[in-house]
């Protein structure tokens, strides 16, 4: 008799939890950007909708998290670039992807996918491709993060969530710290991600939210990690380490540079 009242309450802190997030700043928590700041980033869609960010690698390909990526098909897939608010402007198809081999539910460390696009961007001030970091960063290193996210950790829960992502773009510093610690921070009841050195962490301070998941981390002038969950300010934000995976990403891109 005890299960189906603690169902009942978990559904009401549930809502009661995502009316307090949507009235608070838990997506990319910093200040609204213009593209011209970041012209790197893309806006991914999914059957055209705002779905996640990106990263320009050069005029033909896109870098996001894998789970931004439909298993069976990318024809409901398409990038906006060169654009400051959501949705304005034109998108762009995507014809394929290739997905890292170890990429899956969990895979923090792995969760990486390219978007192979049906046109060549045509590159300006506004469009920009951004060169990998060539080596690894500073355990402390400051770094920026930036793309269209969304106002709630529980849109994770799409059927069940009212937020949307962010009109505006926003950009934001953050620092990295130890992955050891952040693996001992994130530990919890709920919590069993894994971190390992394929990843890199930010602090929780100022944070990334859920629709923020494939958003750059810039280190330097250079990419140094992409989203793989961010944690609202709840958790530390959780990146893959790109100067790990160098290997993989040269082999997929080195045809379009």
């Amino acid at each position: 008799m005890l299960w189906p009242a603690l169902i009942l309450l978990l559904v009401s802190l549930s809502w009661s939890s995502t009316a307090t997030a949507l009235n608070s700043k838990c997506g990319i928590t910093g200040n609204k950007a213009e593209i011209t700041d970041v012209p790197w980033v893309a806006s991914i869609e999914l059957n055209g909708n705002p779905n996640c960010n990106g990263a320009i690698l050069n005029a033909k390909q896109i870098l996001t998290n894998s789970e931004c990526v439909p298993k069976s098909t990318v024809a409901g897939v398409k990038v906006r670039v060169g654009v400051t608010t959501q949705k304005s402007g034109s998108s762009i198809g995507v014809c394929s992807s290739v997905v890292h081999p170890q990429a899956g539910w969990k895979h923090y460390d792995t969760n990486l996918a390219i978007l192979n696009l049906c046109e060549p961007l045509t590159l300006s001030n506004e469009i920009k491709p951004i060169q990998f970091i060539d080596q690894a960063p500073d355990v402390e290193a400051k770094a920026s993060i930036a793309g269209w996210g969304s106002g709630t950790w529980w849109s994770l829960l799409k059927k069940l969530c009212l937020s949307v992502s962010s009109k505006d773009l926003r950009s934001l510093d953050v620092q990295l710290y130890d992955v050891e610690k952040c693996s001992k921070d994130r530990k919890g009841f709920f919590s069993s991600i894994s971190i390992t050195d394929l990843n890199l962490c930010s602090v929780k301070k100022d944070s990334a939210c859920s629709l923020d998941k494939g958003a750059p981390l810039v280190v330097g002038g250079k990419l140094a990690g992409i989203l793989s969950f961010g944690d609202c300010a709840k958790k530390p934000d959780i990146y893959v380490n790109l100067f790990r995976h160098k290997n993989w990403l040269e082999s997929n891109t080195k045809d379009n540079k």
